[in-house]
């Protein structure tokens, strides 16, 4: 008896987490804003880098928060530096491909989407660093050692289930273990807007 309560119990649990794994919407609108708009905080931070290319601002209106994020590519990679709507630095995010992540990572990222999708496609997969403001400062300097920040990796992907296809953004640890899912929703566009 105890063993199938035991059982029931597990299985139960599972489900509640898989839920409300699933339970959580995604919605960015971003919009392109004027270096003018930005706080100082956040332009000063992106200054001090001392890089050559443009940066495009934009500030990104999510269900719950906003935020101020700088775009631009360096050394041949996409980066993504993310505020708060004061200027402190959040996270940095660097577009990789697929391939240059370590074969363990990918191994565990592929048993968690092949355990929630029948099909899926990865669309874009991103390494995620956050820490203090002069630990990120240095790695985007130097490329440097990463010891002292959280690794995360962000994974945009296309998933076919039983009854519907739908894009998640799936946040794993430096250790590829699900951290959280979020289904991406999108404005309704059913109506047209001039």
């Amino acid at each position: 008896m105890l063993k199938y309560l035991n059982a029931s119990i597990t299985f139960l649990l599972i489900v509640l987490y898989s839920c409300n794994v699933f339970a959580q919407e995604k919605f960015e609108k971003e919009s392109r804003i004027k270096r003018q708009s930005v706080p100082s905080k956040a332009v000063q931070f992106i200054d001090s880098l001392n890089f050559k290319n443009k940066v495009k601002w934009f500030l990104e209106e999510g269900l719950e928060r906003k935020s101020i994020e700088a775009k631009f590519k360096n050394k041949k990679k996409r980066y993504s530096i993310e505020f708060d709507t004061l200027g402190n630095v959040e996270d940095i995010e660097i577009e990789i491909h697929w391939k240059e992540l370590q074969t363990q990572i990918k191994d565990s990222i592929c048993f968690h989407l092949n355990n929630n999708c029948l099909k899926y496609k990865i669309i874009k997969v991103q390494i995620q660093f956050s820490g203090n403001q002069s630990q990120l400062l240095s790695k985007l300097k130097t490329t440097g050692s990463t010891q002292n920040l959280t690794t995360k990796y962000e994974v945009i992907v296309k998933c076919n289930s039983k009854n519907s296809i739908d894009l998640f953004e799936y946040l794993f640890s430096d250790a590829g273990k699900p951290l959280s899912i979020s289904k991406i929703i999108f404005k309704n566009s059913s109506h047209l807007e001039y």
